[in-house]
């Protein structure tokens, strides 16, 4: 029998920010939001053919990591996120789902989960997902101060989270201006806006993964990013 899902939990999940992650649970199947489906049906087809992993380096509310366990059968799915409120949300919903055996959700930064792979406690994943995520691993943010260096440190982070032959999935902002204003005023202040285009993003992905673009959502690309 299923642990039920405390109201708090829910409401959070079915309303709160960002809009675009709002889901129900409604007899124990996923019924995502309008604005989560259009997301989640552009995504979920370019998962790697065959993969049994999946990490999502921004969990949110949880979503992509029950749709992978529930809907492919995933047996190792694993979500990491610095938000207090939907870490609890998300773990709650996954109680409740049943997942708890094949699904791990927990407050980490990026480097934190790269070290388990380096040191071996955790293998890489064939799948992962980077979604608008990456200018907040670049300047911080209003939720979380801590950012980092190079574009070159996050993407060797990255390479060892995504098993060789496996894909990283990237839908982010490339350019400053396209930026929430409050990442541009970030940018500014900490005087590192130049160094966050396009070309230097690429410049920095290349050693490491293959890309393939897949056209646009709304402004921002989606890249398939193979593992070299």
């Amino acid at each position: 029998m299923s642990t039920p899902l405390p109201p708090d939990a829910a409401a959070h999940l079915a309303d709160s920010y960002p809009r675009n992650h709002n889901y129900r649970i409604r007899s124990g199947k996923l019924k995502p939001s309008w604005k989560l489906w259009t997301r989640w049906r552009q995504f979920r087809k370019h998962y790697t053919p065959g993969g049994t992993s999946l990490l999502d380096l921004s969990s949110c509310k949880g979503f992509f990591l029950f749709d992978a366990t529930l809907r492919i059968g995933m047996q190792r799915v694993r979500g990491i996120d610095v938000h207090g409120p939907d870490i609890a949300a998300s773990r709650a919903a996954m109680e409740h789902l049943g997942v708890a055996d094949k699904v791990q959700i927990d407050q980490l930064h990026l480097h934190q989960v790269a070290a388990e792979v380096l040191v071996g406690s955790t293998a890489p994943f064939d799948t992962a997902l980077l979604i608008n995520t990456y200018q907040y691993l670049f300047f911080g943010s209003r939720r979380e101060e801590h950012h980092y260096e190079s574009h070159a440190e996050i993407f060797e982070y990255l390479a060892a989270l995504t098993s060789k032959g496996g894909r990283l999935i990237f839908s982010n902002r490339v350019e400053v201006a396209l930026c929430p204003k409050h990442i541009q005023e970030r940018a500014r202040e900490m005087g590192i806006a130049s160094r966050y285009d396009e070309v230097q993003i690429r410049s920095a992905i290349d050693p490491f993964f293959r890309i393939e673009p897949r056209g646009k959502l709304g402004k921002i690309p989606l890249w398939i990013l193979h593992r070299r």
